[in-house]
């Protein structure tokens, strides 16, 4: 019997404490740090035991997969879990069409992982911009085959994990697909790319897994990865509902234009984005649980004795800032999700959720990951801590499934030319007072509309559409940045006083552009400023430094050398040099 999402976490969280989980991994070489991550990555799935029908009918089974504190420990895993499930198994089963029977044995291969499912879309020479890519695939009609073929060094596969001489690797492969010289889009191709021995299969080429030199705490299988006319049967083609190519070549489509193809082949891109922050979720949680253990622990000398960093009002309010902004990613995720998941959603509003989630969690908490990371001096730069951790996955988050600029640029022109309806708010809240709940979130409001109509009247004020939006991406990334925000600060309408003081630090960080439209004064800002550090300290005092039996991973948290109730032996322990110190009464 399938196990149920709580039965998931639980045994989840029990490997995460294995010690297979908590092995130091940093003296192995690159290709054994690939290959321990991928036996991991075999004990977690045969775990979760996700099937290739829960991809489309429960995806949450998947989210208990990528919030388990697993990936805390091996980040790594989160890329390679959510390329498997959602890029590989995903794109199969939903443009799987009538051809379940044919397929079959490619989803057998990949739910018992004899394949690990790997994508590949961004080429050398067109990053974000898909729609340019070179990949071909033409059609032999004698064979009965597709013929996968890179026409140019900049059409060579970026990154996809494919370096492992090891792995059994089975691609979702984005091409541009040709018939009879004509250009029929891009679309999904499935490639065998190395056998069950981990060999390169015929015309496949792979770089050496050095090649990629990005930085990193936890080693996957990168690749630049090129095909020379390698043959895949008809059945490899993945024409969903809307496309399909006859056994005579002839190309069959039920798109309105290639752009409609396109989104149709990147379908599970969308829903990747949140299963990407899905992993970002545990890191967050212990990165702001562990500076705060730090403060709690370190000692600082003072005329009346010792005291804690807790006691330090600038080290509190720092983190108590930190705490808001990554809650504020938390929550906004939590709320999506919750979206997603419980309702049927038009594919638009589908997108929405998603793009919103990675552009905004992500942002958020890039500062607030800062602040965890300075707050914890020395300590917070060690692996072993994992805040440096949570900062490089946030990072590597922004420009997977889509650099978060151009998402965000999108966000901002779905904003103008979509039915979209902002967040209720009432002009008369002008006159409240400047603390005022409903007075802050008008503000919020406010800059959303103004931003919205700077932008329209920029674009309006030009013949040219396109070369007009090209000079206003500032304008448009301003715009999706405080819808974002009204977006934030409504899912933390639960915590009434974190929202508060949420809205109080961004008027208070964007300050100039509120007065000078005229919405706030230099007198309200002042106000603003004193309220919100007296609100930080009390969130400090009362919740803050309660944050990991908040989140439930105290049990984590003391894995951690800072979060071990002695984080000088943890250190020692670590260092196995059988010291024991002499007490200075016995000298």
């Amino acid at each position: 019997m399938s196990p149920t999402h709580a039965e998931i976490k639980v045994k989840l969280r029990e490997l995460a404490k294995s010690e297979r989980f908590q092995k130091d991994v940093q003296t192995l070489s690159k290709e054994e740090q690939v290959e321990n991550l991928y036996n991991l990555m075999t004990e977690v799935g045969e775990i979760a035991q996700v099937k290739a029908d829960d991809i489309i009918n429960d995806l949450g089974k998947v989210f208990a997969v990528m919030e388990s504190p697993c990936l805390i420990f091996q980040y790594g895993l989160g890329t390679l879990l959510g390329t498997h499930y959602n890029l590989g198994m995903g794109t199969i089963m939903q443009l799987i069409g009538d051809n379940r029977e044919q397929l079959q044995d490619y989803i057998d291969d990949l739910e018992n992982f004899r394949y690990w499912g790997i994508f590949m879309a961004t080429e050398l020479d067109c990053g974000s911009n898909a729609m340019s890519m070179q990949t071909e695939a033409h059609f032999d009609v004698n064979t009965q085959e597709f013929i996968i073929n890179t026409p140019s060094l900049g059409a060579c596969k970026f990154m996809p994990y494919l370096s492992s001489k090891h792995q059994p690797k089975m691609a979702i492969v984005m091409a541009r697909l040709w018939l009879s010289g004509q250009d029929c889009g891009i679309h999904p191709f499935i490639v065998h790319c190395r056998d069950r021995n981990g060999q390169l299969l015929p015309g496949v080429y792979a770089s050496k897994a050095a090649t990629i030199d990005m930085y990193r705490v936890c080693e996957v299988d990168h690749s630049i990865t090129a095909f020379k006319n390698v043959r895949i049967p008809h059945k490899g083609f993945l024409g969903g509902a809307l496309n399909r190519v006859t056994r005579d070549g002839k190309f069959v489509t039920k798109a309105k234009n290639k752009r409609d193809i396109f989104f149709q082949s990147f379908c599970r891109v969308e829903s990747g984005k949140m299963v990407l922050i899905a992993a970002l979720m545990p890191m967050f949680k212990l990165a702001i649980s562990v500076a705060i253990e730090y403060s709690k622990k370190r000692r600082i000398m003072t005329k009346g004795g010792t005291e804690s960093l807790t006691k330090v009002l600038s080290h509190k309010l720092d983190l108590a800032k930190a705490y808001i902004s990554l809650t504020g990613s938390i929550c906004l995720y939590e709320k999506m999700k919750r979206i997603c998941l419980s309702e049927k959603l038009p594919q638009e509003k589908h997108q929405y959720c998603n793009e919103t989630v990675k552009t905004m969690c992500v942002e958020v908490a890039r500062e607030a990951l800062q602040i965890c990371l300075a707050r914890t001096g020395a300590q917070g730069k060690l692996i072993r801590n994992r805040i440096v951790t949570a900062i490089l996955a946030n990072d590597k988050a922004s420009t997977a499934e889509g650099d978060n600029l151009p998402v965000m640029l999108k966000i901002a022109k779905d904003l103008l030319f979509n039915d979209y309806q902002p967040l209720s708010c009432n002009d008369n809240d002008i006159t409240l007072p400047i603390t005022h709940k409903q007075r802050l979130l008008f503000l919020l409001h406010t800059q959303e509309k103004i931003a919205k109509r700077v932008l329209r009247e920029k674009l309006m004020e030009s013949g040219n559409p396109a070369d007009a939006w090209i000079h206003s991406t500032q304008l448009a990334r301003h715009l999706a940045w405080a819808h974002g925000m009204c977006e934030m600060a409504d899912s933390l309408k639960h915590r009434s006083d974190i929202q508060d003081t949420f809205c109080m630090l961004h008027i208070l960080k964007e300050g100039s552009w509120f007065i000078i439209n005229s919405l706030v004064t230099k007198d309200e800002l002042e106000t603003l400023a004193s309220v919100s550090e007296k609100n930080l300290s009390t969130i400090f005092d009362q919740q803050a430094v309660h944050v990991a039996k908040e989140y439930d991973i105290v049990d984590i948290l003391a894995l951690t050398p800072i979060g071990n109730k002695n984080t000088a032996k943890a250190w020692c322990d670590i260092s196995d040099f059988n010291f024991t110190p002499i007490p200075s009464s016995k000298l």
